[in-house]
């Protein structure tokens, strides 16, 4: 029996989402939890790893096992067992052949700043800024990241992708009095690219300027050497099309 959960958490102190043989990690307390309530092993698939630092809104995830349970007790059981800063919003049985991270057909990443000098409530949760940026020209800047782009110039080494091409499909900033927040959705994700492009784009926004059209262009990350910080990074949303179920 293959069952599907949406989860969020705070990933302050875990060392990401994969399984980690030095550090505690998310995937390693949702299959402790999975193991409490179905007293069975099984190994939980994320739609893609977070890394230490980074939460989630909308991760996704599966696992298979014999037990059947109503999506009521999935959501609830598992929370019992999980700690606080993980949480199972959604879950239940669904088809066999889903699967979290093959199935998926887009994602949303979001990265949250705040303009105001550091505040303790947003220290993990949120990039405290410092100063009042130009939205419009972060927004300018963003814009330039639509389409299908070889995205060489955003990936930090360590990744392992075979290939850099991606289509983005949405590269928003949105304002919320002090709240900044960069919305990216895009076919596939590099390792560390929603990071170097924030940084590219706090650049912006503090009068600095940045040819994103030439940067894409370069394909070289040694013109784009920043990388914001994992702790305003969040996982946001994952998208399925049919096979949402």
């Amino acid at each position: 029996m293959r069952y599907k959960i949406v989860l969020s958490y705070d990933g302050t102190p875990f060392c990401g989402w994969q399984r980690q043989p030095n550090g505690n990690s998310v995937q390693a307390e949702v299959e402790n939890a999975v193991f409490k309530l179905f007293g069975e092993r099984a190994s939980v698939t994320g739609s893609g790893r977070t890394d230490a630092g980074v939460h989630a809104v909308g991760q996704v995830a599966h696992f298979d096992c014999e037990k059947q349970l109503d999506d009521r007790n999935v959501v609830g059981g598992l929370n019992a067992y999980l700690p606080r800063e993980i949480r199972v919003l959604d879950g239940g049985r669904t088809s066999p052949d889903f699967h979290a991270r093959m199935g998926a057909i887009d994602k949303t990443y979001m990265y949250l700043m705040y303009t105001g000098k550091p505040l303790p409530p947003l220290n993990d949760r949120a990039l405290c800024l410092g100063f009042e940026p130009n939205t419009e020209r972060m927004a300018d800047a963003a814009r330039a990241l639509l389409g299908t782009h070889d995205f060489s110039t955003f990936v930090a080494a360590g990744g392992g992708a075979k290939t850099f091409t991606r289509t983005v499909k949405r590269a928003d900033i949105e304002r919320d009095g002090r709240f900044v927040m960069f919305y990216i959705n895009a076919d596939g994700f590099l390792y560390n690219m929603v990071r170097i492009i924030t940084a590219q784009l706090i650049k912006a926004g503090r009068g600095e300027q940045v040819d994103m059209p030439a940067l894409i262009e370069k394909r070289d990350r040694a013109f784009a050497k920043e990388l914001a910080p994992a702790h305003g990074l969040y996982l946001y949303q994952v998208n399925y099309g049919e096979y949402e179920r």
